[in-house]
Parts: structure tokens; sequence; C-alpha cells
């Protein structure tokens, strides 16, 4: 299975509304374009531009979960993106996703804003990674 039909069949396991083959290629086209992947475990997958980068998606499938790969995953994007130049790294979770609230925190994001009921049913927050930061706390692992 290619790189392209693998994240599109994790989305249809992970997501209610995954994102289509065609729009993850249009994101890999993309020169902005970055994903890390892990065949048969999941992937994370985003942009960079300049030096700013955001974290669109991360998923790991179900029964890889609780084994560190949503970790590795999430700093293999990281490191790929301080490759590129980025130096902070933006992403959004539902308030509600604790797991992902804790990975994020356990890999040095911080927690910057909050969009009351962005999903309709529950608050948007937005994390921020600063590679400075975590460099010199050295939390960031990358």
């Amino acid at each position: 299975m290619d790189r392209v039909n693998f994240i599109a069949a994790v989305e249809a396991v992970c997501f209610t509304k995954g994102w289509t083959a065609d729009d993850i290629r249009a994101e890999l086209d993309s020169e902005y374009g970055i994903c890390s992947v892990e065949e048969g475990v999941g992937y994370a997958l985003g942009r960079v531009s300049f030096d700013e980068a955001e974290l669109h998606r991360i998923a790991v499938l179900p029964e890889k979960r609780r084994s560190g790969a949503g970790e590795r995953l999430l700093r293999d994007f990281l490191a790929e993106c301080g490759e590129r130049g980025a130096e902070k790294v933006f992403l959004e979770v539902r308030s509600k996703n604790t797991p992902a609230v804790c990975l994020y925190e356990k890999c040095g994001f911080e927690r910057i804003a909050v969009r009351k009921n962005y999903y309709g049913d529950d608050d948007a927050l937005i994390y921020v990674f600063t590679f400075s930061e975590n460099v010199k706390n050295d939390q960031s692992g990358v």
C-alpha cells in the first residue's frame, strides 16, 4: 500500500470525518507538506512555511495505541520541522481529547489559547511548540 492510501485508511478508522486520499495527496504534493509515517501504525501530517509549522493531523491505529507510537511520530514530525527551519509548531486539539493533550504537553507543547465551542460540542485548545524553549529546557527530545 502506498503512503497516501495508508494514511487515508488510517483516517477512515480514526476519524469520523477523515481526509480523503485526494486531500492527503494535495497536502503531500505541496512544497510545504510534511509527513511522518510508520507503516502499519500511523502518521503525523502538517506543513512548514518559513519559520512556522502546523500539525494538521496525527493518528495511530487503535490496536497500536499506548505503545509510544504517537510520541515517536510526533517527535519525528518535530525533528523534520526543525530541519526545515521552523522555529514554532502550532496545533489545535479538542479539549476533551485527553490522550492527545497529554501527549502534546509531554512533548513540550504549551497551551496558548482556547477557542470556546469551536467544535460545537467542545472547545479547541491551541498549542505551540517553540524550538528555542524546548532545546533550552531539553524537553523536546528532537
